[in-house]
């Protein structure tokens, strides 16, 4: 059994390794995780086409919960971006299948040659050298989505792309099609990066059409700003990628094949900017402001404060879980009969609390009853 993949650069690098651990079994990787899920008393999920296996743990270890075991194998393309055809293989099959020499080596954990570091087509010399290389001249025509792979690891390590990777990336990049889930569930893991918009720079350095130049020249500071928006007290928990999605595609998120819900939150996202326009037209005026981050979807909320309206951040603080004193059953006992004039009555009441011409509980009571005279 070998360790292989990230853990190894990062271990290499010495940098902290994200929560993915790969080992590679030169036998039956499912068979093993099921016998260890067994024994572990854990949930084990398999993939038996591609001889791949998942054991979730209870214990939380260093690097996550999961383990996943794979079959040491050799992989065809039958087709550009098609899934691979599988056949059993060697730890050397194992590591020429794999994009590129940063992440085709592997630390032996048992067996001949245990606590040997397996390098058979450089990678430790392009760590050291701050390249990202492919490991064939092919490798972004078997599939188009590496191009983001590639600016993934080269955004994240800051290392550069080896010119004749980056020649090969630019042949290949009209075939990046963010209709393909392969490409989105890249593009996904490009937007969780920390460097998320100099990974998108660099796509669109290499030929990546769909991403938008003046869009990109801003992306940086807006990804900022809205990471710094989700962080503000009262802001709506979600996730932080759909709303980047929105933020660097605008319109053209909604070609990605990702589920509906993110592209519908890439789009309210996006659709910040026009909020923060509108919002800056009320003059501070509180009800007005209320009136409007009342109805607006939580994701464009986020979008107009990350696009510099302060207003919705003191919404969130302040204003949004304001309660006047008086209730809809105070006016019922009052003799009003029930129905949508009590609704606005106490809208009516909660606008002059918000802006400071309605005191106390007799005075709200007040103000109440003079809007359901009207």
């Amino acid at each position: 059994m070998s360790l292989v993949g990230g853990a190894v650069r990062d271990a290499i690098l010495g940098v902290t390794h994200g929560p993915d651990l790969d080992l590679v079994v030169e036998g039956d990787a499912v068979r093993l995780a099921r016998d260890l899920g067994r024994r572990l008393g854990a949930r084990v999920v398999t993939h038996e086409r591609f001889g791949t296996a998942a054991i979730e743990l209870e214990l939380e270890l260093p690097h996550g919960r999961v383990i996943d075991l794979v079959s040491a194998r050799r992989e065809r393309y039958p087709a550009p971006g098609a899934l691979p055809e599988v056949t059993p293989g060697t730890i050397a099959d194992d590591l020429a299948r794999r994009d590129f020499t940063v992440n085709a080596m592997a630390f032996r954990l048992s067996g001949p040659g245990r606590g040997d570091l397996l390098d058979p087509h450089g990678g430790r010399g392009d760590l050291h050298a701050g390249l990202v290389r492919a490991l064939r001249p092919d490798a972004f025509t078997e599939d188009p989505s590496r191009l983001l792979r590639a600016v993934r690891y080269a955004a994240r390590l800051g290392f550069e792309i080896e010119p004749a990777t980056r020649q090969a990336a630019q042949a290949a990049a009209g075939a990046v099609d963010p209709a393909s889930p392969r490409v989105a569930e890249e593009l996904r893991r490009v937007l969780e990066e920390d460097r998320a918009a100099a990974a998108l720079v660099l796509a669109a350095e290499v030929g990546v059409g769909w991403l938008d130049s003046d869009r990109l020249a801003r992306l940086p500071g807006r990804l900022a700003a809205l990471d710094a928006a989700l962080a503000r007290r009262g802001a709506p928990d979600l996730p932080r990628w759909p709303l980047r999605l929105g933020l660097a595609l605008g319109p053209a998120a909604g070609a990605v094949a990702v589920a509906g819900w993110a592209r519908a939150l890439a789009a309210e996202a996006d659709a910040g900017e026009a909020l923060a326009a509108r919002l800056a037209g009320l003059g501070g005026r509180p009800s007005a402001i209320d009136a409007v981050l009342g109805r607006a979807r939580p994701a464009a909320a986020v979008g107009a404060l990350a696009a510099g309206a302060e207003e919705v951040a003191r919404w969130w603080a302040e204003w949004r879980d304001l309660r006047p004193d008086v209730r809809g059953t105070d006016l019922v006992a009052g003799g009003a009969a029930p129905g949508p004039a009590i609704g606005r009555a106490l809208a009516a009441v909660r606008a002059a609390v918000l802006d400071g011409t309605a005191g106390g509980r007799e005075d709200q009571l007040r103000l109440a009853r003079e809007a359901l005279a009207d």
